[in-house]
């Protein structure tokens, strides 16, 4: 290949790469743990009115969606967790993340949905993503505590395996009733737990902080290196799933994830990759995704003329939509 051949390629992956990834040292968007949001009044799906948070106690907010498949286990999880705390003055919201933006048709799809899963707690509909953006949510399941303020607390992207034990113990010691463990709980525990080797679970636990802080790509990393310490260690691998699947498991996605981890050096783990709530291809329409602007995906697929990276800001669903449309190539 000519030298002005590779030069355009070269071009084409910077344009890419500046496109998808957050500047180096910048937190992606949103609020982190000690910031806050003003405390508004907002309508469920059922046009009943709620604040966020509510003016006394703890508010656990739940953001979840119809074609997230981590979300009904963490959906029944927070109506239990609400019922058990309720006298400690714990109250559970959720907010649907469903699409920019929303049609009847899914309002449609969200009412089915509660009604085929018996979702009991209150649903606010997240029309535009306004609170999904306002707030930086990377990850379907996210939960996340408010005191009366509007100050953030805690937050918890994902629904690990180990998520209904760290949950718990996480809500009880932000209600200063932190115990411990029960005999049932700790076998519980030990059967969920698994012995990390090589000190893959200090870098997997860096990236869980490095995640709750904003930073998906740099969390990506620590994720990786987890698994580069330890391939048995399925933790990490999940967390990666919580980020490449967060607008669903479509094919597309899991090419990307399979594609890091082969260039990592992690192709061996590619088959422990969960196939649960995979979309088929041809039905990412119905599970709720949309394409890019056309005249983003057109910007990006035209031929570089200059070695200079291109800026251009995009939305979360744009940048990773158009991640999709260059895998398709």
């Amino acid at each position: 290949m000519n030298a002005p051949g590779k030069t355009a390629i070269l071009a084409a992956v910077i344009i890419i790469v500046t496109l998808a990834v957050p500047a180096v040292g910048q937190p992606e968007r949103g609020i982190q743990v000690g910031q806050g949001i003003e405390p508004r009044q907002l309508k469920t799906i059922d046009r009943e009115n709620i604040m966020l948070p509510v003016e006394e106690g703890l508010t656990v907010v739940l953001f979840w969606s119809t074609w997230s498949p981590r979300s009904k286990p963490a959906l029944e999880l927070w109506k239990k967790y609400g019922d058990l705390y309720k006298e400690h003055s714990v109250s559970v919201l959720t907010v649907n993340a469903e699409n920019q933006h929303m049609e009847a048709d899914d309002i449609q799809k969200i009412e089915d949905y509660m009604s085929l899963n018996d979702v009991a707690l209150p649903v606010i509909v997240d029309s535009g993503l306004e609170l999904f953006n306002e707030i930086g949510i990377i990850v379907l399941p996210t939960v996340l505590f408010f005191k009366p303020d509007g100050t953030l607390d805690y937050k918890y992207a994902g629904l690990p395996t180990s998520a209904e034990l760290d949950l718990k113990g996480d809500l009880e010691e932000k209600l200063g009733i932190a115990r411990e463990p029960s005999e049932e709980e700790k076998v519980t525990r030990g059967k969920l737990d698994y012995q990390p080797k090589n000190n893959a679970l200090l870098f997997y636990n860096m990236g869980k902080r490095i995640h709750e802080k904003g930073f998906p790509e740099k969390a990506r990393a620590k994720y990786i290196e987890a698994l580069q310490k330890d391939p048995e260690y399925t933790d990490p691998l999940r967390s990666l799933e919580g980020l490449f699947f967060a607008k669903g498991r479509t094919p597309e996605a899991r090419e990307s994830l399979e594609d890091l981890l082969t260039a990592s050096g992690l192709e061996e783990i590619i088959g422990n990759i969960s196939m649960e709530g995979d979309i088929q291809a041809g039905e990412e329409q119905a599970a709720g995704q949309i394409s890019a602007p056309e005249d983003t995906l057109q910007a990006a697929q035209a031929p570089a003329t200059a070695t200079t990276p291109e800026t251009k800001e995009l939305t979360p669903m744009e940048r990773m939509k158009l991640l999709m449309e260059k895998n398709k190539k």
